[in-house]
Order: C-alpha cells, then structure tokens, then sequence
C-alpha cells in the first residue's frame, strides 16, 4: 500500500511538472514569436490542443496574454490571435555609481517606462539604502499602471561570492564582504544583486535573439570589465572566486603601467577611457572631433589605444572562439572604427580570415540598469518566479 501511495504521489508530481514546462514553452513562444493562433502554437509547439486551451485560459486570468486581431479564415469561424501582455508586470533596474544611482522601470520587452537619475553618494549605510528604496517607490508609484513589480535587479560595480550571498568586494566602492541579507532588509521589493557587467552583457544577450553566447566587454573611465554569457545565461564559472568576466586584469605588459587592482600592465590600465581624457578634458565628443579632423597626437593616441585593445581583444577570440559585444560609452564612439579594430584583431597569425565577430552594444539609455531588470523577466518566463495573481 505505501508502495503503491508513492507510485501515485510520483505520478502526481510528474504531471505537475510537465504541465508547468508545457506552459513556459507557450509563454516563451509568444514573447519571442510575436501574436500566434491556437493553431500555429500547436504546430510550434507539438502539443495537444487541450493543453494549449487550458494554458491560455491560465495566462488570461493572470493577464499574461490578451487577445490579438482577427486572421483571414480559409472556411467557418476566423481564427484570433493571442499575444504576450508586455505590461502584465513591469521590472525595475538601479545602476550604482560611486556619486550617484539611476533607476528605471521596463515593460516585460524592456523597454524603458520611467527612469531617473539621483545624485547619491555611496555609503553603506541604512539611510543610503532606504533613500534608494524611497526612490524607487516614488518612481513606480507615481503612476497606477506601474503597480507590479516583479523585483529590482542591481547592478553593482563589485565581484560576488560564488553562491551569490555576499559582495567579496568592490575597489572602486571601498566595500568588501558584505552579506546581500544585510542590503535585502532595506527593500519592499524582491531584490537581486548582480555584478554590473553582467547585468550589460545579458541585456545586451537578451536584445540580440541570434546569439546565445558571447563575451561582453564593457568600457569605463576607471577600467574595462566583462562578462561571459553561456545559453543566453550569465555564466558564473565554476570555482568560489568567481573571476568570470575579469577581463580587464589581463596583463598585456608585463610590469607596465599600475592598475587600480594592484597589478601592472593590465588591460584596464591601457584601455580605461581616462587614457583619452588627458588631451580633452573629459570629453569624449572633443577627443574624437580631433581624431577626425587627422590632429596627429589625438590620432596617435587612439591608434595605440585600438592596438591594446586588440591584442586583449584577440587574446579572448583565442581562448573562447565566441562573438564578443564591446558596450559601455565607447560604443557609440567606437563604431565608425570597428573595421579598424578587427583588421588590429584579425592581423595575428592564429585570426588570420576571421571576422565578423566583434559586434556594438550601441543601445540608447542606461545598459547597466535596464540589463538588471531583465534579470526579472528572464525569472518569470523561465518559471523561476511563482506565478503573479492579479491583485
């Protein structure tokens, strides 16, 4: 008897779970797909029409779906689409900086809804915390139709414990080991935490749907970091360091020029945009002015600067064979030479008739933020959050 109790629980169980899969596998068809008759789901898809209807009628009493146009009938009643509800439940994405915070608030395809920016200098403290909290709340409360929120996602400029429990350390924030549980109490909202390059290279993933692995390279003022993104997932390695992505710390030349890690010769001491600062004060619209207006010491300048980032460039071509996204404020910049920069890579021997590999995160709005948010969707769609009543 209790044998046969198991047998019946385990079965139980196991219907529960296909039918939670089946039901991810709809919802993700229409979020990539687009609008999609029962029928073309069922083609799609390879399920049973019942479990289609049953599916739907679950999304619509979630306003997860609505109701698409009508179709052209071939013969008897038309048929009508669905499509996914992009403004079912909204996410929110804060960007943190050593002086500041942005925040913005997405639909479910991440486009931006709302957004704000607020001078907040870094301390880790409650009232730091809870201002961020206070904000957050201003930004989505101010209008009834941003009411669900998913969570926030953080993208914070600092490395991450393995299991994703503490912050092991960040240079730039003077803040080392702090357990996130000591953040988390500060917030009304489901919060993750997420080291900010990340965050770049899985929105940046996440907004290119013909690439499911690629390496992220994000240029700032202070450095370059990166992140590794495996099946359209941060890749977060294997060991409990956690240096995934810490591409910036490759040594190009060897005892060359202090890094802010410590070390010396690494790719962010060459390759930081503070390298172009010097001549322009700051500006990168005036140092490329003068770039293209052939002024030799600015062009000196940003032909030794391609030919750093080549050399690392090339060095991660080598080791991982993957596409690799460059984002950050270079981007937009960086654009116009991308030729050049590939003709640097594709120079070394081992490259020789490679291309077409290094693409441009050029997207408009706060990368950082909007990638965090994301987080959140990516949960949702991928049954890892519990399904949303309606309130």
């Amino acid at each position: 008897m209790a044998n046969q109790q198991k047998l019946i629980l385990t079965k139980k169980f196991s219907n529960i779970s296909v039918r939670l899969i089946n039901e991810q596998r709809i919802l993700q068809q229409l979020y990539w797909h687009g609008p999609q008759t029962q029928l073309s789901l069922r083609n799609e898809l390879k399920l049973s029409s019942p479990t289609i209807t049953q599916a739907l009628q679950a999304f619509k009493e979630q306003d997860l779906v609505i109701e698409g146009e009508e179709m052209e009938s071939s013969g008897g009643r038309k048929p009508r689409t669905v499509a996914f509800n992009r403004d079912a439940f909204h996410s929110v994405g804060v960007e943190i900086r050593k002086h500041h915070i942005s925040i913005v608030v997405i639909d479910m395809m991440g486009k931006i809804l709302r957004e704000r920016t607020i001078r907040l200098p870094f301390e880790n403290t409650p009232a730091y915390w809870c201002t961020m909290n206070r904000t957050i709340h201003e930004l989505v409360d101010a209008e009834p139709a941003l009411p669900r929120i998913l969570g926030v996602g953080i993208a914070f400029p600092g490395e991450l414990t393995w299991d994703g429990s503490s912050i092991e350390r960040a240079v730039v924030l003077g803040l080392r080991n702090e357990p996130l549980g000591n953040i988390r109490q500060y917030f009304d909202f489901d919060i993750q935490i997420e080291n900010a390059a990340n965050t770049a290279g899985f929105g940046a993933v996440w907004r290119t749907h013909g690439i499911q692995d690629a390496v992220y390279i994000i240029v700032t003022d202070n450095g370059v970091a990166g992140s590794l993104i495996v099946d359209s997932h941060i890749f977060q390695g294997t060991s409990a360091h956690r240096k995934v992505g810490a591409f910036g710390h490759m040594v190009l030349v060897p005892d060359g020029k202090p890094c802010f890690c410590g070390g010396r010769g690494c790719w962010s001491a060459y390759c930081a945009l503070s390298n172009l600062f010097a001549r322009s004060d700051d500006d990168l619209d005036q140092f490329f002015t003068r770039v293209r207006e052939g002024d030799p010491l600015y062009a000196q300048q940003w032909d030794s600067y391609l030919d750093y980032f080549a050399q690392a460039v090339g060095n991660i071509r080598l080791a991982l064979d993957m596409d690799i996204i460059i984002g950050g404020k270079i981007a937009h910049y960086l654009k116009e030479y991308l030729p050049v920069l590939e003709q640097k890579v594709v120079s070394h021997p081992s490259l020789q008739g490679d291309g077409g590999f290094l693409k441009i995160d050029d997207i408009s709005g706060n990368s950082l933020a909007i990638g965090a948010a994301l987080i959140f969707v990516d949960r949702m769609l991928s049954g890892k959050l519990p399904r949303f009543p309606l309130p």
